[in-house]
């Protein structure tokens, strides 16, 4: 009886695994390359994966851990392609890690310079001879310094304009700061940032329903990250876990079930920029969640009345609120009222009736290179003008 139950229950499981096998081989035949969206790991390799949704998408070695910005870019980055959704370019960095093609040489060589700080909209996101800085110099004939810090916010890019200018040994004539409206979280969480095995990778993590800033598990970051550059190292089991949820949609399923009782993850940290609102009284003036921004601008101010150099904010809109002429009210009375110059390119976009698409990448919030141009010729025409003589040299 035994053997009989035996040998039934083995007919009956191999029939089972035959059927799995056979819907498992069928649905990977037939279901898109792109996979399922419930099922993110499915027909994907899962080390890369992982890899992806821990470090940021820049090359690696392209940054470099620092201990007080958290971050900065690598000096004199060999070119790489920087590869996104809607294209690639390339990007390297001179002897001040600046996506600049200037030496430090031919910038101490210089009568006088004007300076680009702000985050990844001044740093380029296009091609470097089409970027904000580039063009600008180039039709404005105001020789710049194009020091753009991906991922950050005032606090950041001030103490890198502060290493920098000690490095050139003068100070520029003109400071263009651009202002995106994620700079206060940038700020409200910096440093927030390192690099781990070459990778960019945020330290932190925030809970929107305490709003709270969590640390993350930098140990298993660095697994994930290891487990991507070189999956091999893994145990035979993690591999053959992985093979399963890339070639089996039952495997999938089960897995599904699992994931569901798992807590849900914790947000970037741009999800506390997600309450601020920089409309006319909307409170970016008094808000806690500002401060660190405020004081960080004001910082700036302070330094541009010492040093006795121009200092101009530009205002770069999102995507969706490119022409809204209102968007930037309270910054806008802000900024009046510490005695600040600014150009809201809200202004310009509206004043030239161009749809977002003509202006910014389609799968990205970034300009595209055209939309660079036409901040850069903007910038030019309306603050351009011939360099002085001499910069304020260093005390």
């Amino acid at each position: 009886m035994l053997k009989v139950f035996l040998k039934n229950s083995a007919l009956v499981i191999a029939v089972i695994l035959i059927a799995l096998v056979s819907i498992d081989g069928l649905s990977y035949a037939f279901i898109s390359a792109n996979g399922l969206s419930f099922f993110p790991q499915y027909k994907k390799n899962r080390f890369q994966e992982q890899l992806n949704e821990v470090v940021h998408y820049f090359p690696r070695g392209y940054n470099v851990a620092d201990p007080v910005m958290g971050f900065d870019t690598q000096k004199n980055a060999t070119p790489v392609a920087f590869n996104m959704a809607d294209g690639s370019f390339e990007i390297f960095s001179n002897e001040l890690g600046c996506f600049d093609h200037h030496s430090l040489a031919e910038i101490k060589a210089a009568k006088a310079y004007d300076y680009f700080a702000g985050d990844s909209f001044t740093w380029g996101y296009g091609n470097y001879a089409q970027n904000i800085p580039a063009v600008y110099e180039k039709k404005s004939g105001r020789f710049s310094v194009k020091c753009g810090i991906i991922h950050s916010g005032q606090q950041h890019q001030f103490e890198k304009f502060q290493r920098t200018v000690k490095l050139i040994g003068s100070y520029p004539k003109r400071v263009i700061l651009g202002f995106y409206e994620n700079d206060v979280a940038n700020d409200f969480a910096y440093p927030h940032t390192t690099v781990i095995e070459g990778y960019e990778v945020d330290t932190l993590r925030f809970d929107p329903h305490r709003f709270q800033l969590v640390p993350r598990d930098m140990e298993a970051v660095r697994k994930v990250i290891l487990a991507g550059i070189n999956p091999k190292s893994q145990s035979w089991i993690v591999r053959t876990d992985a093979w399963l949820e890339k070639y089996s949609l039952s495997w999938n399923l089960i897995q599904f079930g699992i994931q569901k009782t798992k807590p849900q993850p914790l947000s970037t940290i741009y999800a506390i920029s997600e309450g601020v609102s920089y409309y006319k009284d909307k409170g970016y003036e008094t808000a806690d969640v500002t401060k660190k921004n405020r004081a960080a601008i004001e910082r700036w101010i302070e330094d541009a009345k010492t040093h006795h150099y121009e200092l101009i904010f530009v205002l770069i809109p999102p995507k969706l609120h490119h022409g809204n002429t209102q968007f930037y009210g309270g910054l806008h009375d802000y900024l009046e009222g510490k005695g600040v110059r600014f150009i809201d390119l809200t202004e310009p976009f509206h004043e030239s009736g161009l749809r977002s698409e003509k202006l910014y990448w389609m799968n990205d919030g970034h300009l595209h290179n055209e939309g660079n141009i036409f901040v850069g010729e903007y910038l030019a025409k309306t603050i351009g003008g011939a360099n002085a003589k001499t910069n304020k040299k260093l005390n």
